[in-house]
């Protein structure tokens, strides 16, 4: 085959050829040296350089074991010759600085310590060759990181000389834990500052909240011995006091008794009250001698209302003794969210009030049977006188006359209402019931009134419903209701009368506009000779008409109030039971 290659490529050919002809013979040289070193002993290992990277070929001998114990090693290992260079090199040291062997050995051992730690190991070194030394310092391997180790440098004599042979233990998780160690101490140091501050404030907070508690235990002390005496005190006067004092729970069970009270219910003194409502050794009972109902009761009115009740008169009859009156006075006992939990009562024995009531009524009753018959005689006469009359007499004859009337007629309306109180007194008003609309019997009464043209009176309601009443007791409450807004809402000539039935009740409401009443009034306007003269003036009467009218609303069954408002006027009314459809 023909070469077409020019005299010039030739040329450059043949000359590469020659270079590596001498590249060749440099290599063969190079290993006529190494075979030369082995065989002299001069070398104990190779370094290769392979497609795994480098790798390191010891030679057979007596000292096998030992290199490769050395090699097996955790801790680093360099052997250097007097000049500090590295003859010799481990894979741990190259694999603390992170750089291959082949860049390690030949090299200054000083040029792989960190820089503020170059002079201190210059120092150490130059000891060393004088005996065996130890430290600490930091490598700094090719990418600067720094790596701090511990360094014993012990000398070798070897064939070829003095060496000296280093041995690098890995301090990093050492330091590390030594600054968390150190992070920590200064931790517990601030917390035990913390911690002897917190005593001190502690301490200083005992001995003030001790000095308080011992305060407060003597404050206490103070307040019991003042309640003890305030206790001493109270029982004292519940000891001694006139009236009879007891506490009772919400089921009527007597909490609390004093001698009083044992002694005017007629027990004895280690004798106990059990229950005020229905006590086995005695009856309750009203006024009128019926027996109590347990609601009825001034302690039950206060425990289910709240509300205090004051004067309130019952009869206690006993077992086997004579009847007595109390006049309780009832409050209730509240906790502190307000809520009542019981009530206290106190009474008096009003027996011999009692009886002066009925010895007056007695009196007023007899008084007036024994005024009624000449009264009734001496307005028979007024009127036969009247009669006589032939009209010759003067103007003042027909005065006197019909003032005389009138006052006869005034005395004869005062002694009616002595005798109906006493018979309400004494149980003994009778009703002659019949049956007719309500409606009906109140217009009648009203055109009474509207003779005098002087009130306007206005009637309005349900006309169309019966009940069943004594008219002339209806009438007589009608009237009196009618009385006392004329006489007490002065200036006020508008009466306003409603009648209306809701269910089987039906209602009479009378109203005025007149001054009013005042709240704390309205509570006594029906007792007996009870009046209202709120501005002084003296009014006629024996304060007995509200009253009347209340025990002959309360004889039908019924029920009779009042409501007002200063300033805005007056509404009485009561109520009457309805005949069934």
């Amino acid at each position: 085959m023909k070469d077409n290659r020019s005299h010039t490529e030739l040329l450059a050919e043949l000359e590469r050829l020659r270079a590596e002809l001498r590249g060749k013979e440099i290599e063969l040289e190079e290993a006529a040296d190494i075979i030369n070193a082995i065989r002299n002993g001069e070398v104990d290992a190779l370094v290769m350089k392979s497609d795994h990277g480098h790798q390191l070929f010891t030679l057979k001998s007596a000292d096998q074991t030992y290199r490769i114990f050395i090699e097996q090693m955790t801790e680093g290992a360099v052997t250097l010759n007097p000049s500090g260079n590295i003859l010799y090199a481990n894979s741990q040291f190259g694999a603390l600085l992170d750089t291959p062997l082949e860049k390690i050995t030949g090299n200054a051992f000083v040029n792989f310590i960190a820089e503020t730690d170059r002079l201190y190991f210059e120092s150490l070194f130059e000891r060393s060759w004088q005996h065996n030394s130890k430290g600490e310092l930091s490598l700094s391997g090719i990418h600067g990181n720094l790596v701090p180790v511990q360094i014993s440098l012990n000398i070798l004599s070897l064939d070829e000389g003095m060496s000296m042979s280093i041995i690098l233990t890995d301090l990093t998780e050492q330091k590390k834990s030594q600054r968390m160690l150190y992070q920590k101490n200064v931790e517990l140091e601030a917390a035990q500052a913390l911690t002897r501050k917190f005593n001190l404030h502690l301490e200083d907070t005992v001995k003030l909240r001790t000095k308080d508690l011992e305060n407060s235990i003597y404050q206490k002390n103070l307040i019991e011995k003042e309640l003890r005496n305030n206790q001493e005190q109270l029982t004292r006067v519940l000891e001694t006091m006139a009236e009879g004092v007891t506490i009772i729970d919400f089921g009527g069970n007597v909490i609390y008794a004093n001698p009083m009270a044992k002694k005017i219910l007629g027990l004895k003194d280690d004798e106990n009250i059990r229950n005020i409502y229905n006590d086995t050794s005695w009856t309750n009972v009203t006024l009128d001698g019926d027996v109590l109902p347990e609601d009825k009761h001034p302690v039950a009115i206060t425990l289910s209302g709240g509300q205090p009740v004051y004067d309130y008169e019952i009869g206690i009859q006993p077992a086997d003794g004579e009847r007595f009156y109390i006049s309780i006075n009832a409050a209730p006992v509240r906790d502190e969210k307000g809520k009542v939990t019981s009530g206290i009562a106190t009474f008096m024995d009003v027996t011999h009030r009692r009886k002066v009531f009925d010895q007056k009524d007695e009196f007023i009753s007899v008084a007036s049977h024994e005024l009624k018959t000449p009264i009734t005689s001496l307005k028979a006469s007024l009127q036969l006188l009247r009669r006589l009359n032939t009209g010759a007499e003067s103007e003042l004859f027909h005065k006197l006359m019909e003032q005389a009337n009138k006052s006869m007629n005034r005395v004869s309306v005062l002694i009616e209402d002595l005798l109906n109180a006493s018979k309400f007194t004494g149980g003994q008003l009778h009703l002659n019931k019949k049956v007719l609309n309500l409606y009906e019997l109140i217009a009648s009464c009203c055109d009474e009134f509207r003779l005098e043209d002087q009130y306007h009176i206005t009637m309005s309601g349900d006309k169309n419903f019966d009940v069943e009443v004594d008219a002339y007791k209806i009438e007589q409450v009608l009237i009196n209701l009618i009385n006392n807004a004329i006489k007490y809402a002065n200036g006020s000539f508008e009466i306003l009368i409603n009648v209306e039935r809701s269910g089987a009740v039906a209602k009479v409401a009378v109203t005025d506009k007149g001054p009013g009443i005042q709240p704390e009034v309205i509570p006594h306007l029906f007792e007996r000779y009870y009046r209202v003269d709120p501005t002084g003036r003296q009014y006629s009467g024996l304060g007995l008409g509200l009253y009347i009218s209340s025990e002959i609303v309360k004889k039908h069954g019924g029920q009779i109030g009042a409501e007002s408002e200063p300033g805005k006027g007056s509404t009485f009314w009561f109520t009457l039971p309805c005949l069934s459809e």
